[in-house]
């Protein structure tokens, strides 16, 4: 049996010492050499390998060019935030400018029609100014400071003088016939020979046909 058994194994060892003979442990590069296919395989691995190295560069090469634009992007928008606030702020201060040289311009005065649009598209302020006189039939005036303004014989026919500031205000003599005054504040207000016919006083009430000075309710 065991004569067998050696007959047998011996042929075997012969092989695997020859074959280790032609192809020493650890040698992949010879295996390969002797096998055409193998070759093959070995240039397909080595072709993959460094497809895959590639994509992984580009991979990286578009994810910074990705990271710089978006970068230069919120760059961007932080600085159009700035010019935008920076605008915002010239314009107002422009604005406040104009108003101060509309009022700088009508102290010790009465103002004219047109200093009159100026105010009423800016500060809407008419304290203690000279309107005497002027025509302002059918004028939206509503909320506009007039404490202390005169307003002496001023056509505010039709006028809306909703919540304006009329205190301290002198409306002698003035035309007020179908004028809004609803809820203006008219303390130390003058209004002695004001024509008052059909105006909507303070409290909503509309005042009586020839209604002089004040509402007669």
């Amino acid at each position: 049996m065991n004569r067998r058994f050696a007959s047998i194994i011996a042929p075997l060892a012969l092989a695997i010492m020859l074959q280790g003979v032609t192809y020493p442990a650890g040698s992949a590069a010879a295996a390969a050499a002797a096998d055409p296919a193998k070759q093959d395989n070995a240039a397909d691995a080595q072709a993959l390998k460094v497809a895959q190295m590639k994509l992984a560069a580009l991979a990286k090469e578009g994810a910074s060019e990705t990271a710089s634009t978006e970068a230069a992007d919120k760059k961007g928008g932080v600085k159009k935030k700035a010019a935008k606030a920076a605008k915002k702020r010239a314009s107002k201060a422009q604005h406040k400018a104009k108003a101060n040289a509309l009022k700088e311009k009508i102290v010790d005065r009465r103002m004219t029609p047109a200093e009159v649009q100026g105010v009423l598209s800016t500060t809407r302020d008419f304290s203690g100014s000279d309107l005497s006189g002027l025509n302002l039939v059918g004028a939206d005036l509503r909320g506009v400071k007039f404490n202390r303004a005169n307003l002496h014989s001023a056509n505010l026919e039709r006028a809306d003088l909703a919540e304006t500031d009329l205190e301290l205000a002198d409306l002698t003599g003035a035309n007020l016939r179908g004028a809004s005054l609803n809820q203006a504040r008219l303390r130390g207000t003058r209004m002695a020979g004001a024509k008052m016919e059909g105006a909507l006083w303070i409290d909503r009430t509309i005042c009586r046909a020839g209604s002089v000075g004040s509402c007669i309710e």
